[in-house]
């Protein structure tokens, strides 16, 4: 009996102006669990978006066993590829009116209104039983009356998971399934994909053997667009891996014509007895925080406790901070002070500004916008400028990337290209909110090198915002953690 689910058979892909080291041959069997592992940009989505048919191929052949008249009458589907759905970082735009919004206008009362909530999302899906066993499985529930734009990176992903399961797909591959997630649902969504994984088929795309998820029975490798096929679990860790105990052996040092001394405060910020509830839902009750200048921070908080929140009132994107007791520089808020003079000293980076950073300019204007605050570069730089941009990207490793343009990256590239472009004026405050999203174990030890180099420079200041402690950087002396108000 053959028990092929997919099968790749000396596939050429068809995709201008790459050309494959090899063919790809790859058997799916049905009740495999498959992972993906390697690299950022060695090509794992392009082989999900091979499978799905949005690339064409030059030849070979890809039999998806799966399909049948059965399966077609039952799905309403009239090709196998309708039937398998991608979670990933992109996925939001599939989402309604998502590519229409833009950052700020999450912040913006008057404006989110308009955008849809979780209920309106869910309310389109079929009324069974699954769907609402779903929801309550990802703490769905307790956020339907939140509009999208209002949700945080962690909330968003469990409503694509969710909105992916319910159409009963013969196969759904997750991107980096766990990015965006706080500890408690990492673990959750592992254990889910245990249980799950006795009745649907899934692939994982991951960059880092820390991201594989336990269910995975079976692993292939991906090498700058070759594959290998490493075949079970057993046989992955049988061999040599590198995995996150990697150190660069390359020194890290940044050069002179990089450095920038901050300029004369004794405070980078206050905050005091902030208070804030949206939609009746209190984010903040009597919150304080101070942060001295060349202090380095911490900043920590389950999914939802109000960090994007807290940032966008420091960085001058929530228009709340107006009148609210916040100093920023040694500078009360609503003292004439326009946002470019805010943003002037502070470099930051999260995912929600990643997912609306949609300018498909070249690596290097995009790394260069960050001199002038604005999601693209719409000016000319100066030659000065030019070159210290081309210098932060040869320090994070993607100078080679600096022709490409932005939107044809993976996302893991995308990431690197964006912190290139926070670091690019060597800030007076640098605000790294989970900035080793999506990388892989070399591109974040790298990136933590750099960003040990920028916290060595004197009255430097530094928030970093994750949730995997193990990544807060060596020179972090304090912490701050938000909880959810009851």
């Amino acid at each position: 009996m053959n028990d092929s689910f997919i099968r790749l058979s000396d596939v050429v892909p068809r995709i201008y102006g790459l050309d494959f080291p090899s063919s790809v041959n790859w058997d799916i069997k049905r009740g495999e669990q498959w992972c993906v592992i390697g690299r950022n940009g060695t090509g794992k989505t392009m082989l999900a978006d091979i499978l799905m048919g949005r690339y064409g191929i030059k030849s070979g052949s890809i039999d998806y066993a799966f399909w049948n008249e059965e399966c077609r009458k039952q799905t309403g589907k009239s090709y196998p590829t309708e039937t398998i759905r991608k979670v990933g970082f992109e996925s939001a735009y599939l989402l309604s009116d998502y590519k229409n919004m833009y950052y700020q206008q999450r912040f913006n009362a008057l404006e989110n209104e308009f955008t849809p909530t979780v209920e309106t999302m869910i309310s389109s899906l079929p009324d069974d039983q699954y769907v609402n066993e779903l929801c309550e499985r990802f703490r769905l529930k307790p956020l339907y009356s939140k509009h999208l734009i209002m949700l945080s990176s962690g909330e968003l992903r469990r409503l694509l998971i969710v909105l992916a399961l319910a159409q009963h797909p013969q196969l759904i591959i997750f991107d980096n399934p766990f990015i965006g997630l706080d500890a408690a649902m990492r673990r959750e969504l592992d254990d889910f994909f245990v249980e799950l994984s006795k009745i649907q088929q899934m692939i994982f795309l991951v960059p880092s053997v820390s991201e594989m998820p336990k269910v995975t029975t079976h692993v292939l490798k991906a090498d700058s667009l070759h594959y290998e096929v490493i075949g079970t679990i057993e046989n992955f860790r049988a061999k040599e891996w590198i995995d996150e105990t990697f150190k660069s052996d390359e020194p890290i040092e940044l050069p002179q014509s990089l450095f920038s001394t901050p300029h004369s405060y004794q405070y980078v910020l206050q905050m005091k007895n902030i208070n804030i509830s949206y939609q009746g839902i209190t984010l903040f009750k009597n919150l304080n925080w101070e942060i001295r200048r060349g202090e380095k921070w911490a900043l920590l908080g389950k999914n939802g406790s109000g960090k994007s929140t807290l940032l966008s009132l420091l960085v001058a994107d929530n228009p709340r901070a107006y009148s609210l007791d916040i100093t920023i520089f040694d500078r009360k808020r609503g003292t004439g002070e326009s946002i470019w003079d805010i943003k002037k000293p502070i470099g930051y980076i999260s995912s929600e500004m990643h997912l609306f950073f949609r300018e498909n300019q070249s690596c290097l204007k995009i790394v260069s916008s960050g001199f002038f605050d604005t999601m693209g570069l719409f000016g000319r730089c100066s030659e000065e400028q030019e070159k210290m941009a081309l210098q932060w990207m040869k320090l994070l490793g993607i100078e080679s990337l600096k022709d490409r343009p932005y939107l044809k990256l993976s996302s893991g590239e995308q990431r690197l290209v964006l912190l290139a472009r926070t670091m690019v004026k060597n800030p007076d405050l640098l605000i790294l909110d989970e900035p080793l999203h999506g990388l892989d174990a070399q591109n974040k030890s790298r990136c933590r090198a750099v960003i040990e180099k920028y916290c060595e420079q004197k009255g430097k200041t530094m928030i970093y915002v994750t949730h995997r402690t193990e990544e807060i950087p060596a020179c972090v002396t304090s912490t701050y953690e938000l909880k959810k108000e009851a």
